[in-house]
Formats: structure tokens, sequence, C-alpha cells
């Protein structure tokens, strides 16, 4: 087979245009979660609508995960991905005109397409899998996973700075960051749709890849040999839902404690860190010791986590940002092991993947809207106790999933065939 471009490249330049636009769309992750919360009580006129923005995000987030995967599976990743970021950035856009209106409603909505921005950030992981090599699915997914340590650092410290722009422009001092949102989430589609040449996707089927090659066919028919995606998917909820019913109420727990802000705000910092700084480390476990062996690694870590934040050893500032750590740790470990997992055994269908994110979303939804009501019943060790429950069930998912045996070739077999031309071409 000679196609005009080398697959090698390809596969470099997509990695770095992937890592570049979730770079952007981390920071806009935060900075989002950073100030919607505090926008909503201001404009709602209640604390209680707070959670309400979030949850918008998350919902919106979850509902473009799996309509994104539609036009992917159709028209490739970059149309995909770049959509999403599209609609994410009008969303934005209706968020700044209702802090600027004082409309709440409009706040609500404009968060739901927010969300979108987030779901093609999520989905750059998978993206990253399509040219990767077999043994590498894990550690080139870490990559991705990985570069959102700058967003979760810059993402906060830009607030300031992001406010003092609004307040020059005129505008309501929380649309400020809202507008950066906007920004990045423009130039990330702008970004993917101009430069992500040729498509990783259309690559991938055209290299004969296990991708579904033919768009239009709805179903691929499954293999005898490949492994299945459910318990994978299983443990990517358990890991999400534990990961954020804890970090949401930690920080109260460690309020009611008399913890000073600048304490909270360091717990947060340690575990925004555990999440993402380590990924690569999760994706070297996962590739050479296997997926199963990964996710009950990283259950076990999520265990110790809530055993730190219990208690066992003393309870102060410090352990409390030592089990937030912990946790992002886990969590990291379970998500780029169960990430790569869903990713080779979809076959390239995007589908599979997105309703994947979509499930994993809902549960995180479920889980932040649950774990306030649950801490007022039970207290933070009634809870830490559920989230315990849920971590266990995760090394029980991975007793279920099957080792993952590559059908066809992989590019690094096929490239050396291929014209290194490296012009550009793209089948969308």
């Amino acid at each position: 087979m000679t196609l005009p471009f080398d697959v090698r490249r390809v596969r470099r330049r997509t990695l770095i245009l992937l890592m570049v636009s979730q770079v952007v769309g981390s920071v806009a992750v935060a900075l989002t979660f950073a100030v919607s919360g505090i926008l909503a009580a201001e404009l709602a006129g209640s604390s209680g609508a707070a959670g309400l923005a979030q949850a918008a995000l998350i919902l919106g987030a979850g509902a473009a995960s799996y309509l994104l995967a539609i036009l992917m599976n159709r028209r490739g990743r970059r149309g995909g991905l770049a959509a999403g970021y599209l609609i994410g950035a009008i969303g934005a856009g209706m968020c700044v005109v209702a802090a600027t209106t004082e409309s709440f409603a409009l706040l609500i909505v404009g968060m739901g397409a927010l969300g979108a921005s987030s779901a093609s950030t999520n989905s750059c992981r998978y993206a990253a899998t399509d040219l990767a090599p077999e043994d590498r699915h894990a550690t080139t997914l870490s990559m991705v996973v990985w570069v959102a340590t700058v967003g979760a650092v810059l993402g906060p410290l830009m607030v300031g700075p992001a406010q003092a722009v609004s307040t020059w422009l005129g505008l309501h001092p929380l649309a400020g960051p809202l507008l950066v949102d906007m920004t990045g989430a423009l130039i990330a589609a702008l970004v993917i749709f101009s430069l992500l040449r040729p498509d990783p996707l259309i690559v991938a089927r055209t290299l004969g890849r296990p991708a579904g090659h033919q768009a239009e066919r709805h179903r691929v028919r499954p293999q005898p040999h490949a492994s299945p995606v459910g318990p994978a998917i299983a443990a990517l909820m358990l890991a999400n839902a534990t990961m954020v019913a804890v970090m949401v109420m930690t920080p109260l727990e460690m309020h009611h404690q008399g913890a000073a802000h600048t304490a909270i705000g360091a717990a947060l910092s340690a575990h925004f860190l555990g999440m993402y700084a380590f990924a690569p480390l999760s994706g070297i476990l996962s590739d050479r010791a296997g997926v199963p062996t990964a996710l009950v690694t990283g259950g076990a870590v999520l265990l110790v986590s809530l055993v730190v934040l219990a208690g066992w050893f003393g309870q102060s500032p410090f352990t409390h940002g030592l089990g937030l750590f912990l946790v992002g740790l886990g969590w990291s470990v379970c998500t780029v092991a169960a990430s790569s997992h869903i990713a080779a055994c979809s076959m390239g269908d995007t589908r599979v993947q997105g309703g994947a994110d979509t499930a994993m979303t809902v549960m995180a939804a479920a889980a932040a809207a649950a774990a306030g009501p649950l801490m007022a019943l039970w207290g933070f060790s009634g809870l830490l106790v559920l989230a315990a429950v849920m971590s266990i069930g995760i090394p029980l998912a991975a007793h279920r999933i099957r080792p993952h045996k590559a059908p066809l070739a992989t590019a690094d077999q096929i490239a050396p065939g291929l014209n290194s031309s490296g012009r550009d071409h793209d089948r969308t």
C-alpha cells in the first residue's frame, strides 16, 4: 500500500496537536469550575443554585460526548473535535451575555453548551490512540492526559487577570474568565480544524486498522477474540464517581474542621497534581503490566486514599492534602488503563468511546449531586465508606477483563512500505 504521507510523521503531528488543544481545553475547564458556581449563586440570589451551573456543564459534556462520537464516526476526528470546541465557544459567549444581563436561565443553557468543549477535550485521549502502536496505546493516551496538568495549574491563576480584563471592558467581573474560555475554545477549534490533516481516524481506516473502515456502517461486527469493553467502562465509571464524590466534599470537611482557605486550595492543587502529572507512569504501567493489573493498582490506591482521609493517620490539612493527592493518582491509573482498553477494543467505533464518556460523565454528575445529601445524612465517614465500596468494584471489574489481542497489523508494520513525502492528505 502506498499513501501520500508518512504515518509516523502523521502520528507525531497528531499527538502534538491533540496535546495543544488539551492544554487549552483544560485551562477552560479549570476557569469554568472556578467561577461558575459563584456566578450562578449571584445571579439566582441563592447559594443553593451554585451546583446547578456545574451540573449543567457536566450533563452537557455527557450528552455532547455521544453526539460528537456519532459525528466523528461518520466524518472523522477533525470535524467532531472542532465542532465540540465551536459549540463550547458559543456556550461560553452565552454565559458572558448571561453575566452581563444577569440572566440565570441563559447561564444554565450556556453552561450546558460549554460542556461540548469539555467533551472534545475528553475525546482527544481516544484520538491519540488511532495511530498508536498496539503495545503503546496507554502510554500514548497518557501523554494527552498528562498535559492537562498545565491547565489545572494555570486555570485558577488566570482568574484574577481575566477579571481585570473584564472590568476594563466594562463587563461583569466574572464574565472575564468565561471570555477567556470562549477565546480558548475558538482557538482550539481553529487549530484542530485547520491543522489536524490528515485525519488520524481516517488514516487508521485507510491502513486497515480495526476502525470499521466504512463510515456508513452503523455497527461494527464483533470479533470472537475481542475483549468486552463493559468491565472497562464499569471501572471508568466507578473510579470517576469515587473521585468526584470525595473531591467535592473534602474541602467542605476541611472547612468544618477550621482549615484556612489557603490550606484547602493547596489540598486541591495536590489533588489535581495526582490526577494529571503522573499520567505517563500510569500509561507505562498499563502497557507493561496489563490493563487488569493497572486497574487493581488504581483501585488499591483509591482505597489507601480513603483510609488516609478517614483519619487513620491523624486529621490535618497535610493528611487531607495527601489523601486528595492519592485520590487523584488512583483516578489517573484507572482512567488511563480503562480508556486505553476501551480504545483498543472498540475497534475504532467512536460511538463506543463516546458512550463510555457519556456513562462516565453521568455517573460523575450523580456522584456530585448525591455527595452533599449523603454527607449530611451519614457524615464524611459514611461518604468515605460508600466511596470504598465503589473502589472495591474496580478490581472486581478488572478481573473480568481479558487481554486484548490486535487483530490487524499496526501502523509501524505497514509504514515502512509507505511513501514518506509527508504531503497533506485528507479524506474528510
